[in-house]
């Protein structure tokens, strides 16, 4: 742990000797530190610690205790798009089942990124996620927690499996698992048609014998209209934010009101790219995939700009994610697991 905190501080100091980053952006990273978990140190999961000897969280628990808001990370797969091993990462591939993603990884999921997702999950969104209301309708048959991906490796790893349901209880607080819904106004309850899929009983979380704790985070004419035809009780409620949406004050609400301090952001790119926009999303882990081939994805003079997740040279140290920081990787067969960092807008944070 020493030594990757020191390795940290050490990456930020050459990045402000060499003028990348400002003395002001030197000091939030400096002072935000590092929460390093040592898999089989901390917690005896040996089999675990072989695949992800630290598991690293860009923010120390001192740090997060002082937030007005929760920290907030997001993950992703992508995919190399090209045999030469430089250039450009897609997340998705468009009209393909599940966006693609089983094309990213060669058709199968791929124990580095199951089990780098799975950690996340758990130790990112045992609390709470969060959600668009575009996802949830696109993937309303799915539970979003860690098995998800944890069960891809049930059979083939299961002493790796086993480990993660370790984790999962030594981690679990026991707190109330919450699932946050962004559903901005009435216009995108109207347009996904919510309301009739509820009362069809055809999404997951909001299926009462699955007793998920479901908030959707939404303005004045957003739970007018739902509240009626989604009425709030015991499982559901709503965070509204006034006549216009704003982000920063559901997610001030959602500290403040149900006391998490730590929230997993799955609410696909233009949501994340929204709440880093703002400068409260903390971190982006990405498991980076070798070029998968020529049947999986399309020739890159086809791939959708909007497909693209990262392109290298773009981030703020010169990595791959545009306005982030690489600072901790871990190779997993012929898959890297990266943690990237985004400065946080301290005057809405602290």
């Amino acid at each position: 742990m020493a030594s990757t905190v020191s390795s940290y501080k050490k990456q930020m100091s050459l990045l402000l000797e060499d003028g990348v980053i400002s003395e002001q952006l030197y000091r939030h990273f400096i002072n935000r530190g590092l929460k390093v978990i040592s898999p089989s140190n901390d917690f005896g999961l040996d089999y675990l610690g072989e695949l992800l000897p630290e598991i690293v969280i860009g923010a120390s628990s001192t740090y997060v205790s002082k937030m007005k808001v929760p920290y907030q990370a997001t993950s992703y797969v992508a995919a190399r798009t090209n045999e030469s091993g430089k250039g450009v990462y897609i997340y998705k591939i468009n009209h393909k089942p599940g966006g693609g993603v089983l094309y990213l990884t060669g058709g199968t999921r791929k124990l580095g990124d199951s089990v780098f997702a799975s950690t996340h999950r758990i130790l990112m969104g045992t609390k709470a996620m969060m959600i668009s209301a575009d996802n949830l309708v696109a993937n309303r048959e799915q539970i979003w927690n860690w098995q998800f991906f944890g069960n891809a490796i049930r059979e083939s790893n299961p002493q790796v499996y086993e480990d993660l349901m370790k984790l999962r209880d030594k981690i679990n607080t026991n707190s109330i698992f919450r699932q946050f819904v962004v559903a901005r106004s009435d216009r995108t309850f109207r347009r996904l048609k919510l309301a009739d899929l509820y009362h069809k009983n055809q999404i997951q979380i909001l299926d009462p014998k699955n007793g998920i704790s479901v908030i959707f985070l939404t303005n004045e004419s957003g739970h007018d209209y739902a509240s009626k035809l989604i009425p709030e009780s015991h499982l559901v409620d709503y965070i509204v934010t006034g006549k216009n949406f704003d982000m920063y004050s559901a997610m001030n609400q959602v500290r403040r009101l149900y006391d998490i301090d730590v929230i997993l952001n799955d609410g696909g790119r233009i949501m994340s790219n929204s709440v880093r926009d703002l400068g409260i999303l903390g971190e982006e882990r990405v498991t980076l995939e070798p070029y998968p081939g020529d049947r999986y994805i399309p020739h890159s003079e086809r791939i959708d700009p909007k497909s693209v997740l990262g392109t290298e040279g773009a981030g703020i140290d010169g990595g791959e994610i545009k306005n982030g920081i690489r600072i901790h990787s871990t190779r997993i067969g012929n898959e890297i697991a990266n943690v990237y960092l985004y400065p946080l807008n301290e005057e809405l944070c602290i």
